[in-house]
């Protein structure tokens, strides 16, 4: 068995939500193999099957994960089929998940090396405590979150190493990044992504700095160029027409009044002061967004 004494932290997402006991299956099997480690859920209400947020989600987290973090995420609408199970290792965190795009974002400017989990003997031997209970140590073809990725994720925070876990794998599949570029004049074009549960709505312009000069665009999309626009005159335009002022804070405009600011993670994001914008401007994800100077 794996030395139990290492201790780590794995933060698990998935589209699993709360009702049902696949979390908590995955976080008991992890147990089983480091119990000193520390789990932490970032979240598992990711809407089912939803790459491309779980993804988004992931980078959201990266800069506030302690360093050495596994990351362990279970949103696999290809379970079962010939998508590889992945770990990869760079040089601030691991992963661990399908092979089907999830890691984008959270992989862009890193070295990373990766394995598809392929070596069934590390994993049969961590997972025979619980097997001997329960009589039961096949794969199952719907729940590989139990069999596959949670001993891996606990036996790589016991030290193991990923070249353990299977042979090489390249050709890492990736999706798409959200639109963002700027525009002949000078105005910083994205689109909307995902509302959270206030409704209110990240979009894919950022990172916004607020400098002395004025507004400092440091885009996280590669492909994209830094520059300053002049914060004071900057407004946001909607796909239909709408214009936003960008303010400091929802109580910057009345109760009701949609607003444009910069949220925590240094994304443009839209929202309404005491209403869910998501609702009261009719808000779809994909729509184009533009901040421009006037």
């Amino acid at each position: 068995m794996a030395d139990h004494g290492r201790e780590g932290c794995i933060a698990l997402l998935s589209d699993f939500g709360s009702q049902d006991i696949y979390t908590g299956v995955m976080k008991a099997v992890i147990a089983g193999i480091a119990p000193h480690v520390t789990l932490v859920d970032l979240t598992h209400e990711i809407p089912p099957g939803d790459v491309r947020r779980a993804a988004f989600r992931l980078w959201q987290a990266l800069p506030h994960v302690p360093k050495g973090t596994i990351f362990l995420a279970v949103v696999d609408p290809g379970v079962g089929t010939a998508r590889r199970p992945l770990a990869i290792q760079t040089d601030g965190f691991c992963c661990v998940g399908p092979d089907n795009g999830i890691f984008t974002y959270l992989l862009s400017g890193t070295q990373a090396r990766a394995v598809e989990i392929s070596n069934p003997a590390p994993i049969e031997k961590a997972r025979i405590p619980g097997a001997n209970r329960v009589g039961r140590l096949s794969v199952s073809n719907t729940f590989h979150g139990r069999d596959i990725f949670a001993p891996a994720a606990g036996l790589l925070a016991s030290g193991h190493g990923i070249d353990r876990l299977g042979r090489e794998a390249s050709d890492i599949v990736s999706i798409p990044w959200p639109r963002l570029s700027e525009a002949d004049d000078g105005s910083i074009c994205g689109e909307l992504l995902f509302p959270d549960r206030f409704g209110n709505v990240v979009t894919s312009i950022g990172a916004l700095l607020r400098v002395p000069e004025g507004l400092r665009f440091e885009p996280w999309i590669p492909g994209s160029s830094s520059l300053t626009l002049p914060s004071a005159a900057a407004r946001v335009r909607l796909a239909d027409g709408i214009e936003l002022p960008l303010v400091g804070a929802f109580a910057d405009v009345p109760p009701g009044e949609p607003l444009a600011y910069i949220g925590s993670d240094n994304l443009l994001e839209i929202g309404v002061n005491r209403g869910n914008a998501a609702q009261v401007l009719g808000l779809s994800i994909g729509a184009e967004i533009r901040l421009f100077c006037p």
